[in-house]
């Protein structure tokens, strides 16, 4: 088994160098291939507006803020998923 080191951990807030799209590291993935990418999702505009969400490679971003959420704040009814198929 590869052991992958990740720059980022979930839950830190990053901008990306080219865009400045500012947002929460919410998932992040490491690719047979060699490299690491992260989900990053900015705040809603509103309280009727969805959060965008987008991918990107570990090295177009950069911390602004260490842990800015923790798991814990965010964490799900017995730990699944925070939408409930009907």
């Amino acid at each position: 088994m590869t052991t992958v080191n990740f720059k980022f951990t979930n839950g830190d807030k990053v901008v990306e160098k080219i865009t400045g799209f500012t947002g929460v590291i919410t998932g992040s993935v490491s690719y047979l291939t060699g490299y690491n990418q992260y989900l990053v999702v900015a705040r809603a505009k509103n309280k009727h507006s969805n959060a965008e969400s987008v991918w990107y490679d570990e090295g177009r971003l950069v911390l602004k803020e260490k842990k800015a959420i923790e798991p814990e704040e965010v964490i799900g009814e017995d730990n699944g998923p925070d939408l409930v198929a009907p």
